[in-house]
């Protein structure tokens, strides 16, 4: 296959999220968001789940482009997550959603788990700045 093809084929594939988040009003809002974006979601309501999600997807060979993360999941938290998925997959793509402001997160945390400024979302946030950060 040519050198144009693939190229193609990789901007058409579609963006794999998963939605990590315990809000079903908030899920429902992302996925619709997401997919009418074009992007394929699957859904985690839990901390547990997540990481179940993210660990299947490793061991079938497949990984999501983005992970969407709440810090307010519980069982574990959406950080603790972030933490566990980084030394899983260092290149793994987190986007954090909380409504605590930036300057209040734990930033040991943050750093350990490789979570940079842009890809923290403070509630509330545009549409628009959610599917730029996972793009991105």
């Amino acid at each position: 296959m040519g050198e144009y093809h693939q190229s193609l084929n990789k901007r058409l594939k579609q963006i794999q999220i998963l939605i990590a988040e315990s809000e079903m009003e908030l899920v429902l809002l992302f996925k619709t968001c997401l997919s009418s974006s074009g992007m394929s979601t699957e859904i985690a309501n839990s901390g547990e789940k997540a990481l179940n999600c993210f660990f299947v997807n490793k061991k079938e060979g497949k990984s999501y482009d983005a992970i969407l993360l709440d810090t307010r999941l519980s069982n574990p938290s959406g950080l603790t997550i972030a933490k566990i998925i980084k030394q899983e997959k260092t290149d793994q793509k987190l986007v954090i959603v909380t409504t605590t402001p930036k300057e209040y997160l734990p930033k040991e945390c943050l750093k350990s788990a490789g979570i940079n400024e842009k890809d923290i979302l403070t509630m509330p946030f545009k549409m628009s700045e959610l599917i730029a950060a996972l793009r991105n």
